[in-house]
């Protein structure tokens, strides 16, 4: 059982994200609180903030780097003798990249943070909590921490570690009726990823950021119930549990390519298109580049939405349309008639280049059109042996579609 009312809490890496918004919720419980972080000035504005939101509470804080032993120091020396009801062991950060290129001085740190304090500080509180029968401990660590993490092999090692560190000392203190819980989330809005130091918007597993309020609720739930570990989120909770059914080898390789820097980049699908319309290279390239009446003779074309327009009807500079079943923003990037036109789209989990050259045939009265489209991004390259075909298709009904409209008789293809 954990007393809140009037007792104290130690919370690391309390001066933003999780770790400030964790204290907060402790201080509207009636804790009092030490808080530490390594940005003297951010502490003493969450404090602050805390203060006022809760005035009868005590809170005090230590501006000390966790990756050094005086860190810690400072930080057990200001808590002293007084019993800790609640710890929550939330400091930590992360890094980015292939292992052998790694800062070796950033990955001790690292692991000084994420793992070295973390026992250091459950080692000083939890004798203390057991002698009492009350009390808890909150780690947090990751959802990273269920499978191999390559390009974060160390954070992945270390919230792996917090994990079974939290697991087996929850085991050990639950029949003292103290809390040990891990908590475990996924990639949430908090700093951390600004803090990696590297671009990971890129990645799927970085692409998408989740609120910090649902994390913190979670973890505090689950530590008041007693749980020994809390995943919020489906996705996450699904990709955890993943790791029970996919062999080791396999979940490896996904995890590489879910995590993979930009420089390893997925193969685009390319595609090529070509037909002959029987029709002069003005009239097609009329009909190809007034985007406006793609709806009219494109079947695949719901609508089109000019955003910005460069003055000429025939050569907008950037549109929305929705090539069924999806919804695209669109650039066009060149443009010269009546002999080529090219564009760019992108939409969700794709980005795709296209463009099209128009060449008179001999005698003039037709016209060669070829389409050169590359896709990349993660839907292509999870799904590129479906794609690619019917990419091809796609685009060759469009072009049927481009030369009735010409208005000249049927078409002949030549891929």
């Amino acid at each position: 059982m954990i007393h809140f009312r009037d007792r104290w809490a130690v919370v690391t890496g309390a001066s933003s994200g999780l770790g400030r918004g964790l204290a907060a919720r402790l201080a509207d419980r009636g804790m009092s609180l030490v808080l530490t972080g390594r940005n003297a000035a951010r502490l003493d504005e969450a404090a602050s903030q805390i203060r006022r939101a809760a005035p009868r509470v005590r809170v005090e804080t230590v501006a000390a780097d966790l990756s050094t032993r005086s860190g810690v120091s400072a930080l057990l020396d200001q808590v002293g003798d007084r019993p800790i009801e609640v710890l929550v062991n939330n400091a930590g950060f992360g890094s980015y990249g292939p292992f052998a290129e790694a800062d070796a001085g950033r990955e001790a740190d690292e692991v000084a943070v994420d793992v070295s304090a973390v026992i250091t500080l459950a080692r000083a509180f939890l004798p203390g909590m057991l002698a009492r029968g009350s009390g808890g401990i909150l780690n947090v660590a990751s959802a990273i921490a269920f499978q191999p993490a390559p390009y974060q092999a160390v954070y992945g090692a270390s919230k792996a570690f917090v994990l079974s560190f939290s697991q087996a000392l929850w085991a050990e203190a639950r029949a003292a009726g103290v809390a040990v819980t891990a908590l475990c989330p996924g990639p949430t809005r908090t700093g951390f990823v600004d803090a990696l130091g590297a671009d990971v918007g890129h990645t799927a597993i970085y692409s998408r950021l989740a609120e910090p309020e649902p994390v913190i609720e979670a973890g505090l739930r689950a530590l008041e119930e007693g749980r020994a570990v809390v995943i919020p989120g489906l996705r996450y909770k699904l990709i955890a549990a993943s790791g029970r059914f996919i062999p080791r080898e396999w979940l490896n390789r996904v995890s590489a390519r879910l995590l993979r820097p930009a420089t390893a980049a997925r193969p685009p699908i390319v595609v090529r298109n070509e037909i002959v319309i029987p029709a002069e290279a003005e009239r097609v390239w009329d009909l190809l580049t007034d985007v406006e009446r793609w709806p009219s003779w494109y079947r695949a074309c719901r609508w089109v939405r000019v955003e910005a327009s460069s003055g000429s009807p025939a050569r907008p500079v950037s549109f929305r349309w929705k090539a069924h079943p999806v919804e695209l923003r669109s650039s066009v990037v060149a443009a010269d008639r009546p002999s080529s036109f090219a564009i760019v789209a992108d939409g969700l989990g794709v980005h795709a280049e296209r463009t099209f050259t128009l060449r008179p045939t001999a005698d003039g009265l037709s016209t060669v059109v070829v389409s050169h489209e590359t896709q990349v991004g993660l839907l292509p390259w999870l799904g590129r042996l479906y794609v690619a075909p019917r990419l091809f298709a796609a685009n060759q009904a469009m072009f049927e579609d481009l030369a009735r409209a010409a208005g000249n008789g049927a078409a002949t293809k030549a891929a």
